[in-house]
């Protein structure tokens, strides 16, 4: 008979409360799921067999946000202009569940949006294929890039960089075969191939081309550094991981989003074949003793078969973040100071421009990532050919809960 587990919060946010920043089985891949050992559960609703082969654990999550003067980022001139002043947003509110199937080797995730015309977000399957093989299958976000499989509960920041909107490929529908060699050595790494639908989470057709991805990472330091930013474990060995992507897709789209496929600003709808994207990245990150690094650069080229013409985008990112413990109430609480650079250059694209970001942000951590506070402010800078330069001053104000 399984049986049924409310999960209540710690007292306090310290350091041994903060073990479930890792993720249970795959967690090189994700740290979106948590642990299924039912005497580390923090939130939720947990139902488990007596023999913990099949569990189910679900949690709800919520993200309100204060945004001034706008809230997402300019792509044009008049996006300055037309500022809409600040604005009280509940950005996410969704319900998630992962549990297993049988015992470790088959595990399940589902994340689900509470509004929308397309809520499904993630609904995947994951295979242990003996001791160094793994298998994903289903709709989830695809791993090729850091920034964008780090899930937005589990950023240092109120919201990815400006780099996301041109350079991620996010969810899409199909399966994920993963190696990994060395494990627990310096030698550690992973390969990844994946082959996808194309169309993101677009229910329409993309025409018969699959987007296939390639990933490679290198764990040099022999720790495991899961998809989840900010060094809440403090960890006194320092792990790092350096990777290696790319992929390729025909279709009608130039850009994907949470929403599904669609286009880049500037680039017109099409036939079903009209663009080919060629994209790759680097990346690096490294963690140790509170301070978290992350960078990525990547560069994206965009063929329009219906005009003849080659577009390029080159951007990227890099961040940095420090944690120290401080006195609040009656413990101690982690808080951190951190700070971020993004540029894009757009080039020989219909829309020629450069973006820039500069962000810093601070965070309290009440219960780690599931209990949080954040405040940043960004320095949004935009040279676009033909018109006058542009900058301004973004403030937001974030609290993400799980529970």
């Amino acid at each position: 008979m399984a049986g049924v587990i409310i999960a209540q919060y710690p007292a306090s946010a310290n350091q041994e409360n903060l073990e479930d920043e890792e993720a249970s089985s795959f967690d090189i891949l994700d740290a979106e799921v948590l642990k299924t050992d039912t005497s580390a559960q923090r939130l939720g609703i947990q139902l488990v067999t007596p023999e913990k082969r099949f569990s189910l654990h679900a949690w709800l999550r919520a993200q309100l946000r204060f945004s001034t003067p706008f809230d997402s980022d300019p792509l044009e001139p008049g996006a300055f202009a037309d500022s809409p002043g600040g604005d009280f947003d509940i950005r996410r509110a969704r319900i998630k569940a992962e549990g297993q199937l049988g015992g470790p080797k088959i595990s399940f995730y589902f994340e689900h949006e509470l509004s929308g015309d397309h809520p499904l977000l993630d609904l995947r399957l994951d295979v242990a294929l003996g001791d160094t093989w793994h298998l994903r299958a289903g709709q989830y976000k695809v791993l090729y890039n850091r920034e964008r499989v780090d899930s937005s509960g589990k950023q240092t920041f109120t919201e990815r960089s400006i780099a996301n909107y041109a350079f991620t490929i996010d969810r899409q529908r199909g399966v994920t075969l993963a190696k990994n060699f060395g494990d627990g050595t310096r030698a550690n790494q992973w390969f990844m191939l994946g082959v996808f639908e194309g169309d993101g989470r677009n229910p329409g057709p993309s025409g018969d081309k699959p987007m296939y991805v390639a990933r490679w990472q290198r764990q040099f330091l022999g720790f495991e550094l899961p998809f989840s930013q900010s060094d809440l474990l403090y960890r006194e060995d320092a792990a790092a991981s350096f990777g290696l992507a790319a992929t390729t897709v025909e279709g009608p789209y130039t850009r994907f989003s949470s929403s599904g496929g669609g286009q880049l600003d500037g680039f017109a709808t099409g036939g079903d074949e009209r663009y080919r994207l060629r994209q790759w990245l680097q990346e690096f990150a490294w963690h140790y003793r509170g301070i978290a690094i992350q960078q990525e650069y990547h560069v994206k080229k965009i063929e329009d078969r219906e005009l003849g013409m080659t577009s390029t985008l080159r951007g990227g990112y890099a961040q940095l973040g420090k944690i120290w413990y401080a006195p609040l109430f009656t413990d101690e609480y982690p808080v951190e100071i951190a700070g971020r650079f993004a540029q894009v250059d757009w080039d020989d694209t219909p829309a020629d421009r450069r973006q820039r970001e500069l962000t810093l942000a601070g965070n309290l951590f009440i219960n780690g990532h599931n209990n949080k506070l954040t405040v940043d402010v960004s320095r949004l800078d935009l040279d676009y050919t033909g018109a006058a330069d542009e900058s301004d001053t973004r403030w937001r104000v974030q609290w993400d809960v799980s529970f």
